[in-house]
């Protein structure tokens, strides 16, 4: 048996460090309400801890129901179970969201002792590779011919200030830890006096900020994987979505033939094809060999300055974790006529939401 965790707040506690932290409210609220998402990706058998059964239990009916309807899919049955009842609980293997001190050191509370965790040593792996950095070295690696992407790590304000200054005054700026949409500003001529004080903070807290040009994006995407840990990784697929202010909004629900065909509207799909393969390459292997599971990889496409073309950028982040782009992965539909939307909402709580697509959908989406 596999015990399955939803944490969303596992980027904030990577942000902190070795300390165990008290998420804010919203991360809190967002784990309680959608707890019960990791039924989707698990097997029939496995576990899911949740912080109630019964709003789990009709939850996880409530969209297995829409999956049906919408797309056709058959879903299976889970365990749901509360922290409280982990004692007599023996899992053969722990698959999280993402692993971090917080999450270890509330699941050594609550688990039976003898259930392997991650050493400190092999979570201060997790949090190192999962600094921004990260991603400007890999840029590296996944550049080609029809792609764009540059990022600079500030490591004071006086270099953040060329940085920008290099980038026309139109900058992007990004916390090296940071959950989604936190810790990111958008700059656009002078940076005023309270964003530097957030940079300054950042900085001290931090060791720099990430500082990248903004650019004409057109569509956000992503491409999911699953590393084996031994220097390779196996890709699951395609991941369309949108973002509000640098947080995640949606996801289109299609089969991979249908969002290739999407993106191909601007790219040569064989440039998806290079980017994949190099991935899943032992090009890749400073990830793939030290990490194990899943994790997602944001891209971009971006208009020329010209604005006669597309280019792609294929590491604007890399997310050592699931991501909602795998949940989206698990309601593929089954014919490329079929189209949909996967949301989070929030409405007094936060609900998954599966929707048929419609011109209105597709235009906020793609």
């Amino acid at each position: 048996m596999t015990l399955h965790i939803f944490n969303p707040e596992h980027d904030i506690a990577l942000a902190n460090g070795q300390r165990r932290i008290t998420p804010p409210h919203a991360a809190r609220q967002l784990h309680a309400d959608l707890g019960f998402i990791p039924a989707f990706w698990a097997d029939q058998g496995d576990t899911v801890l949740v912080d109630d059964c019964q709003h789990a239990t009709r939850a996880y009916a409530k969209v297995r129901m829409m999956a049906k309807r919408l797309f056709g899919l058959e879903t299976h049955d889970v365990t749901f179970r509360e922290l409280t009842s982990l004692r007599d609980a023996i899992p053969q293997s722990i698959d999280p969201w993402g692993w971090d001190y917080t999450l270890k050191a509330i699941l050594r509370q609550h688990l039976p002792k003898g259930v392997q965790l991650p050493s400190d040593n092999e979570l201060n792996l997790i949090r190192n590779m999962s600094h921004r950095s990260t991603a400007l070295y890999l840029l590296q690696a996944l550049r080609m011919e029809n792609t764009i992407g540059e990022m600079r790590l500030a490591e004071t304000q006086d270099e953040l200030l060329g940085y920008v200054a290099d980038f026309q005054g139109k900058a992007v700026l990004k916390a090296p830890w940071s959950s989604s949409g936190r810790g990111v500003r958008f700059v656009d001529g002078d940076i005023d006096p309270h964003m530097l004080d957030w940079t300054a903070n950042v900085i001290a807290k931090q060791g720099g900020i990430m500082v990248e040009p903004m650019y004409n994006r057109i569509i956000d995407f992503g491409m999911e994987f699953t590393s084996l840990g031994d220097g390779t990784a196996r890709y699951a697929g395609l991941s369309i979505f949108t973002t509000s202010h640098g947080a995640y909004s949606g996801n289109i629900i299609a089969t991979e033939t249908h969002k290739r065909e999407m993106l191909a509207r601007y790219i040569d799909p064989s440039l998806l094809d290079a980017v994949r393969t190099r991935v899943c390459s032992s090009d890749f292997s400073c990830i793939t060999s030290r990490h194990q599971g899943a994790f997602g990889i944001d891209m971009m496409i971006v208009g020329t300055k010209t604005g006669n073309g597309y280019l792609l950028h294929p590491c604007v982040e890399i997310n050592l974790r699931r991501t909602m782009g795998h949940l989206a992965l698990q309601f593929t539909p089954p014919d490329d006529d079929i189209e949909g939307v996967m949301q989070v909402v929030y409405e007094g709580k936060f609900k998954l939401r599966l929707k048929a697509s419609t011109q209105e959908t597709r235009q906020i989406l793609i």
